[in-house]
């Protein structure tokens, strides 16, 4: 008989465009997770609160239904609010037939979802996506820290759930190091990539993506089907490097625009920052244009919108570099989707980027968070032929061992594993 699987997301819909709000790689995650979970023969839901974007009738490509519970008004709440909503969730929730295994992604969720795991005798499976201790830890510069409530909340959450899912290995030894939890009780699968959607572009300089020896002409950058997405966009005859990210201090898109203004002007690439604010970021979105215009880098900076995936995917496969700045990341799931690519990455060597970003191999890891050193990797790169296609090369190769179908098999097991020895807990009501 086929089990059933309820994949929670309370405080962003799966279906919500990435870079866009709170939507990021954890709805990319969701939906390529649910869509090979499917194909395994599971029965699964994704279960989202209604903030009045949802239709009953709501679908993911791959067929896996999204249902909307009412909990708070059917609009958008601020994050900090979301809180005070999880118990009205975990009503609506309750009032579904029972699942037999709840999966819930983010700490809201797990808030709202694991009393009702509980009342119906089943296992809870969390994935926290970001640990609130190991941000903190990382905060980038003017960004608030995670309040005490969340600290509380995940370690209890962890505690209290039948496994706890990361996504590397650095994100469970941080997980580890913030609650008692026993080491057995937390287990690393690893992310997919969508390898159909992601691949290389098909430039007369792709055949050097399967050779080891490099490619001894640079490769040019076509910009061929870029989504318009509201801009005047042309093709240029400059490397094209690449952000694409929810704009919020985090995610260090500041220090991209630094480092292209650290390259000579004559060598000076193109760069393009694509996503839309986080909520409650705007200022710093403000603070982005303003540094353009203080480096007189109007020439050289574009700014888009948050893409639908097919406009992601092109943009990926369209760019000669992909740039992860970030403070901090659980996984960093773009820097896979630009390997399935044969786009190389340069990111910070900080938190799950050392595990996404094969470091010699898929792209660079940079330790110093320095606009010069950034300016001197992002150029040396883009001037050494050889070793930026020995790069896409490595890269190809790291994207195609990741698939959803590889992940969802070892996630399977973990399901599998809980299911046998799950026994109902002694008391009914959860607590953080």
């Amino acid at each position: 008989m086929s089990r059933r699987i309820a994949l929670v997301s309370l405080h962003t819909s799966p279906l919500a465009t990435a870079g866009s709000g709170d939507a990021g790689g954890m709805n990319v995650s969701l939906v390529g997770l649910a869509g090979a979970l499917r194909a395994r023969g599971y029965e699964v839901e994704l279960l989202t609160r209604d903030a009045g974007d949802g239709r009953p009738d709501s679908h993911t490509d791959d067929g896996v239904p999204v249902r909307f519970l009412r909990a708070g008004p059917r609009a958008s709440v601020p994050k900090a609010e979301l809180p005070t909503l999880t118990d009205a969730f975990g009503r609506s929730m309750a009032e579904l037939p029972p699942f037999d295994l709840v999966h819930s992604h983010y700490w809201l969720s797990g808030a709202a979802a694991l009393p009702v795991a509980r009342e119906w005798g089943v296992p809870h499976v969390l994935s926290l996506h970001t640990v609130a201790a190991l941000k903190n830890e990382h905060l980038a510069p003017g960004d608030e820290p995670e309040p005490a409530e969340r600290l509380r909340a995940e370690a209890a959450l962890v505690r209290d759930s039948d496994l706890t899912i990361a996504a590397t290995q650095a994100e469970r030894d941080a997980i580890l190091r913030a609650t008692d939890a026993a080491p057995g009780r937390v287990s690393v699968v690893t992310p997919g990539v969508d390898t159909h959607l992601f691949h290389p572009s098909a430039l007369p300089h792709a055949d050097a993506l399967d050779r080891k020896d490099g490619d001894p002409a640079a490769p040019t950058t076509s910009m061929e089907s870029w989504p318009a997405a509201g801009a005047d966009l042309r093709r240029f005859a400059r490397p094209v490097v690449l952000v694409l990210a929810r704009i919020q201090p985090l995610k260090g898109v500041d220090l991209a625009i630094r480092a292209i203004g650290a390259i000579p002007a004559e060598r000076r690439p193109r760069l393009v920052i694509a996503g839309g604010t986080s909520p409650g970021h705007e200022a710093y979105t403000s603070g982005l244009h303003g540094l353009v215009t203080a480096l007189a880098l109007h020439d050289h900076v574009q700014f888009l919108p948050a893409q639908s995936r097919d406009a992601a995917a092109t943009l990926i496969r369209d760019a000669t570099l992909l740039l992860i700045p970030s403070h901090s990341e659980t996984y960093g799931l773009v820097a896979l989707e630009a390997a399935a690519s044969a786009t190389p990455v340069i990111a910070a060597r900080a938190g799950g980027l050392v595990e996404s970003v094969l470091d010699g191999v898929s792209g660079l890891l940079i330790a110093d968070r320095t606009p010069d050193a950034w300016g001197r990797a992002i150029d040396g790169l883009l001037h050494d032929p050889g070793h930026l296609a020995a790069l896409q090369a490595g890269a190809l190769r790291h994207g195609r061992t990741h698939s959803w179908a590889h992940t969802a098999e070892h996630l399977a097991a973990r399901y599998d594993d809980v299911l046998d020895r799950h026994a109902p807990p002694e008391k009914p009501e959860w607590r953080p």
